[in-house]
């Protein structure tokens, strides 16, 4: 075949699954339920898509931007025709901006409180975990309430997250610009299947998380002394972190290449923000774990909630299974210790390694050892990772088994939506282990020969002790 119809040819067949995926849930209403085996094929097909894409354009395959944005961009516009129900987290949003545009703290009350009914909506009925105030800080909170004075559809929200995280992908490519990477690497992220599908159908707050890191980042590389850079950073990086707490996982990366000033800036943000929250609904801290306060539906999540993980399913098992509260406790205190050695790591690298690319390869690892850890993985928890999964692979001059740091989380990316089968009873969620085998155990092999490959490779010469930028 011809070379210059091979790119057109991938996003034909890549748009028709994505509507594929639009028929489904208009045929049936949900692309969960009696939908799941229809609506994993779809995914599988945009997978391969995927895949055969990134293997052309690694073999000399010609780059077209047009061909990739389009593509991008019109699967994402396909799948705001669909509601979402592969997770109903937007009718949590639609619900925290509703009672903040009302002037109530959607921390103050759990959904399901009687003293908020003479605001109900027909989303009300529809937000999970309706016992508990929101789980979401405060700068989710205001992406939610700026959605509200708009209105209460889901596809408000669905197209806001679209937006934003085009936007996320538009950073990528500055950046892949910036460190001299290939633009094809763009694809990595623009066309992932998982991307497409939890931001445009699900409407995941997390695309915001991936935005505001990646600016973070991005300002943090760029900055000169004194200059709009060095507020913007700790500034995008308190709004990620406000956002959902993860991104404070990069803190350790970026240390290095801030001053004082901004170090002491980030968390004096993160806290400014925070106190009258606190103050006003409380703080959630308490023994009670009744959901409520600023904290009190994350403290319920941390110390209670576990699905679908990897390593730290594996550990628990191994201590007795999950049954045991003592060895669900020990597992946790491991993981912990382990994810702060990991962290103690980055930030010796971080040190030692202060070049561009070695700095948007280190951050991705924090957010790796997280969902290897945790004690529950959502697919769009992903997300992050995959922000940086471009920067992992080589560019010209490098050893190509750079490549191995990526395979690992392409390959999860593809396999997560099995464990949307849990879902297929929607009264009754039901893990399959066959599907948390599928998941992880691969992935944790290719880790490993990751591992034990670039242990051998010596760090490109422009990341040791490279100057800051």
């Amino acid at each position: 075949m011809n070379g210059r119809y091979v790119f057109p040819l991938l996003s034909a067949v890549s748009l028709l699954a994505y509507g594929g995926l639009v028929v489904i849930e208009r045929c049936l209403g949900t692309l969960r339920g009696q939908a799941t085996a229809q609506t994993i094929a779809l995914y599988l097909l945009a997978f391969a898509v995927y895949l055969v894409a990134l293997v052309w354009l690694e073999n000399g395959g010609t780059w077209s931007a047009v061909w990739a944005w389009g593509t991008g961009i019109g699967a994402r516009f396909f799948l705001l025709w669909t509601t979402p129900s592969l997770s109903d987290d937007v009718y949590r949003y639609i619900w925290d901006g509703h009672v903040a545009v009302n002037g109530f703290s959607p921390y103050a009350y759990p959904v399901d409180n009687h003293l908020l009914d003479f605001l109900a909506i027909p989303e009300r009925g529809l937000v999970n975990h309706a016992w508990m105030a929101s789980p979401y800080l405060p700068s989710a909170q205001l992406l939610f309430f700026l959605t509200a004075l708009i209105g209460r559809h889901p596809i408000l929200l669905q197209g806001i997250m679209v937006l934003i995280d085009l936007g996320a992908a538009l950073v990528i490519a500055k950046l892949l610009e910036f460190t001299a990477f290939p633009a094809r690497r763009l694809l990595l992220y623009l066309w992932s299947p998982l991307v497409i599908v939890e931001v445009a159908h699900g409407a995941h707050v997390d695309a915001w998380m991936v935005l505001l890191t990646l600016l973070a980042v991005q300002a943090s590389l760029k900055q000169k002394p004194a200059g709009r850079h060095s507020v913007l950073a700790p500034l995008f990086l308190a709004l990620a972190t406000l956002t959902k707490l993860i991104p404070a996982l990069l803190a350790p990366v970026l240390f290095w290449r801030w001053s004082w000033f901004q170090r002491l800036l980030y968390p004096m943000l993160v806290l400014l923000v925070l106190l009258p929250f606190g103050l006003g609904a409380g703080w959630g801290l308490n023994q009670e774990l009744n959901g409520r306060g600023l904290f009190g539906a994350i403290l319920i999540y941390s110390s209670r909630w576990k699905f679908n993980s990897g390593l730290f399913f594996a550990l628990e098992q191994m201590l007795g299974g999950g049954d045991s509260i003592a060895a669900t406790t020990s597992a946790k205190l491991l993981v912990g210790f382990l994810l702060a050695a990991i962290l103690l790591l980055v930030f010796i690298l971080a040190q030692r390694y202060r070049g561009p690319r070695a700095t948007l390869r280190l951050a991705a690892l924090p957010f790796m050892a997280y969902l290897l850890l945790t004690p529950t993985f959502h697919p769009w928890y992903l997300l992050i990772v995959l922000a940086f999964i471009p920067f992992l692979p080589p560019t010209a001059g490098e050893d190509r088994r750079w490549w191995l740091a990526a395979f690992p989380w392409i390959y999860l990316s593809g396999t997560a939506v099995f464990s949307y089968l849990a879902y297929g009873d929607p009264a009754q969620v039901y893990e399959r282990p066959w599907v948390r085998l599928l998941q992880w155990l691969p992935t944790i092999l290719l880790l490993a020969a990751a591992l034990c490959s670039l242990w051998q490779v010596p760090p490109p010469e422009g990341n040791k002790q490279a100057p800051l930028r």
